[in-house]
């Protein structure tokens, strides 16, 4: 909660009030606050919109800038202030500056001192805010209050409800397009590291230094997780525009899709050889295993000539 004695605003400075201000009553009592901070300022606009008289106290009124609160708010040093208040006094400013109020212990005495401060710890062990007022003016009312509301709620006031959903939409809109720029950067990078360590090992001098078993891993797993990489960039680069009927003013796929169609076969048909039913036959075959379907039967000839049966189980 924005409090204390601060020159520059948080809140804008148009006093939009939702409600028409009322009229001051000359029976409505004055009202003062102690503080010229964001929350002092918005609490003058909904006290001046209900028809209250404010009095605003700081310890520079002439450094606070024109302007900064509504009309009809006087702005005054904290004693003066004080003097001119009534029965309620807002106390809108930071436990640290509590000091400076000593002083006004006797025009505050037998008035309502309102904290509507927040402790900045919680079970500390140590005095509330309220209990430290209390402490300091003995023979003031303290109470504890409007802690809890906000100072663009004091200033917006009830017709904010249809703001405040807007900003959450917005808010839950935007949450996962920045999720989105995020992974199209990081596969992107990714895509690209990976490829270059790619061209790295493609070079003679680099190629050779490395094994069989090394320069397969390299070339064939480093090359398929850089086309899977280099997939997700361009998905996530192009998120759901393939899902609108304005992606097809011709009638034609837009060019990411055409782009990806080659790729995503490649990839689709590794992930078909990767079965195990097929996987084990292709490492057969690597080693060197042929299919007996493929050579004719031993004859009688053949036997009686000495030619023993091929070994059909790859070479050791």
């Amino acid at each position: 909660m924005p409090l204390g004695d601060m020159r520059t605003p948080l809140l804008s400075n148009s006093f939009d009030v939702p409600e028409e201000p009322l009229p001051c009553d000359p029976g409505n009592p004055t009202v003062g606050i102690l503080g010229s901070g964001d929350y002092s300022r918005s609490l003058a606009v909904r006290l001046v919109a209900c028809g209250y008289r404010v009095v605003v106290g700081s310890r520079n009124p002439k450094h606070i800038a024109i302007g900064q609160f509504p009309d009809g708010v006087q702005l005054l040093t904290q004693r003066e202030a004080m003097v001119g208040t009534e029965k309620v006094v807002f106390a809108a400013l930071y436990p640290e500056h509590y000091h400076t109020l000593v002083g006004l212990r006797d025009v505050l005495a037998g008035k309502v001192l309102v904290d509507v401060s927040n402790a900045t710890k919680l079970n500390s062990g140590e005095p509330s805010n309220a209990e430290r007022l209390a402490e300091l003016f003995p023979e003031s009312r303290v109470v504890k209050g409007f802690n809890v509301v906000s100072a663009w709620a004091l200033q917006t006031g009830a017709h904010d409800g249809s703001r405040q959903v807007k900003a959450g939409v917005e808010h839950s809109w935007e949450e996962p397009q920045v999720w989105r720029s995020d992974l199209y950067l990081s596969s992107g990078i990714l895509g690209l590291g990976v490829l270059t360590l790619l061209a790295i090992t493609s070079l003679p001098s680099v190629g050779n230094a490395l094994s069989w078993r090394e320069f397969t891993f390299v070339q064939s797993g480093l090359g398929y997780a850089a086309l899977t990489l280099s997939i997700m960039h361009t998905l996530f680069f192009s998120w759901d525009f393939a899902f609108f009927s304005f992606a097809y003013p011709y009638y034609m796929p837009p060019t990411y899709l055409l782009a990806l169609i080659l790729p995503c076969l490649v990839l689709v048909g590794r992930l078909f050889l990767a079965l195990p039913c097929l996987a084990f036959r292709l490492a057969k075959i690597r080693r060197g295993w042929e299919s007996p379907c493929h050579h004719p039967p031993q004859t009688q000839e053949d036997t009686a000539n000495g030619v023993l049966p091929r070994d059909l189980s790859g070479d050791v």
